[in-house]
């Protein structure tokens, strides 16, 4: 009998020491800990840094871990600042406000060498217009001056190639003029616009060169503000006077009015947005592939101009829209859906871009940048807003090098910092109001870098 009770109390403290040992385990691996000033159990915040080069030394509070990256522990809440250090590399800080059972993550972390090994990859007297393509793997530029052409870069072998060159005037015609360029999403095709005698003529290009098709003469109509498709490039869209149009170059044929009054429109994806003007104001709709019609904002704010940006992300359709006017940007959640939700999180900003994997949206300004992460306000209770203020010089072009870091054209600088503005390095001088681009692997910039009275197409290599 008193075996029996020996074996019972055994099994009874084996329990409670398994389920004690558990109890233990799963409060430490969700940051709970004693802390012995306060003699409370408290729970912590946990902070994961990753970079890129790795095995970077972590500090915290100028205190040296004798930790690298990557690196993971637990903090009290409140605010830790951290510091990335390496030879060679500009440092990186950055403060977390560190939340009880919240993970600060960031594995985004680029450290920047000092001295990047820049590779000039071509010298002209004057770039007037350029365009990188969806995918970045392939650079055009249009030349001008006395070696006016149309180039090619293909980012992989990035040797220059003469894809077109412009007409020379005849006793009836002037000589063309190249004015502008646009790569098709899928990067097979080039539109290309030139002047002749003060007339704008539209051609498409096949990316390995050639005459290619004379768009203009094809619709016998101004093409004033033609575009791709975002999904085919046989097809392509204009505003005229009556409407929006298509026009189709494998049938050779233009469309009739697809929707009138309408004042300016975005191909994205699928979908071709479009506002309309009618007596009651102005209206936000959506076009589809299969050619219908979706009303989305039935009362657009006025405004001679809007700036458009879409993207879906995690599932839902998101919109953001900045009217010119009002300078005030919108983001629509859901807006092809049966009840979208509005919210304005910009005030003073006049462009809109999301991150390329939509988690962010950053309005701008030539003097401020507000970026709304979708993803943190989605976990929390409060939208997560980012104001990026006190810059130097004034902003004339923004680019995404990869979803966290940005390329800034600023004052004829170009700077590269992370989507809050922190982090930032200045990469050098840029030609007029020129933007930069990452490369397809996002190991390098591609940039164009004023050399006395010429420019320089330059790639500036990031990371091994």
């Amino acid at each position: 009998m008193l075996r029996r009770i020996f074996i019972i109390f055994g099994y009874l403290a084996l329990t409670i020491i398994v389920v004690g040992v558990t109890f233990v385990l799963v409060a430490y691996g969700k940051d709970y800990s004693y802390d012995f000033p306060t003699r409370q159990i408290i729970q912590k915040g946990h902070v994961i840094l990753g970079s890129l080069p790795s095995g970077v030394r972590v500090y915290e509070s100028n205190r040296d871990l004798k930790k690298k990256t990557p690196y993971q522990a637990a903090y009290k809440v409140g605010s830790h600042t951290f510091r990335l250090v390496k030879d060679g590399f500009w440092p990186w800080q950055k403060t977390f406000e560190v939340v009880a059972g919240q993970v600060s993550l960031a594995r985004y972390i680029i450290l920047l060498p000092k001295q990047p090994a820049v590779t000039v990859l071509d010298t002209k007297p004057q770039i007037v217009a350029q365009s990188m393509s969806k995918d970045h793997r392939h650079l055009a530029y249009v030349t001008g001056g006395p070696e006016a052409a149309l180039y090619t870069l293909d980012m992989g072998d990035p040797k220059p190639v003469k894809i077109y060159t412009p007409k020379l005037a005849t006793p009836t015609v002037g000589a063309e003029v190249l004015t502008e360029v646009t790569w098709s999403d899928d990067a097979s095709h080039l539109l290309v616009v030139t002047n002749v005698d003060g007339l704008p003529v539209h051609k498409m290009l096949p990316a390995s060169g050639g005459d290619g098709v004379n768009l203009t003469e094809m619709a016998k109509l101004p093409l004033t503000g033609l575009r791709f498709s975002a999904t085919n490039w046989r097809q392509l869209y204009w505003a005229t006077p009556e409407g929006l149009r298509r026009l189709d170059v494998e049938s050779k044929s233009v469309s009739a009015v697809l929707a009138d009054k309408v004042t300016q429109f975005w191909p994205e994806r699928d979908h071709v947005f479009y506002v309309r003007q009618t007596e009651l104001g102005r209206s936000l709709w959506s076009l589809d592939n299969r050619d219908r019609h979706q009303e989305l904002i039935q009362a657009l704010a006025e405004s001679d101009t809007y700036s458009l940006d879409y993207i879906n992300y995690q599932g839902h359709d998101q919109l953001a829209v900045v009217p010119a006017r009002t300078q005030t940007g919108t983001l629509y959640t859901d807006i092809l859906g049966d009840t979208p939700v509005a919210k304005i999180v910009a005030r003073g900003v006049t462009a809109v871009s999301f991150a390329p994997d939509g988690h962010l949206a950053l309005f701008s300004s030539p003097t401020a940048i507000t970026g709304y992460d979708l993803e943190r306000s989605s976990l929390g209770e409060r939208a997560v807003v980012y104001s990026i203020t006190g810059q130097p010089g004034q902003l004339a072009s923004l680019s995404w090098f990869d979803s966290y870091h940005l390329l800034l054209n600023r004052g004829g600088r170009l700077y590269w910092s992370e989507f809050d503005g922190a982090n930032r390095v200045d990469l050098g001088a840029v030609a007029g109001n020129l933007p930069g681009y990452s490369s397809a692997d996002q190991r390098s910039v591609v940039t164009f870098r004023p050399d006395g009275v010429k420019t320089q197409v330059a790639q500036i290599k990031i990371r091994p």
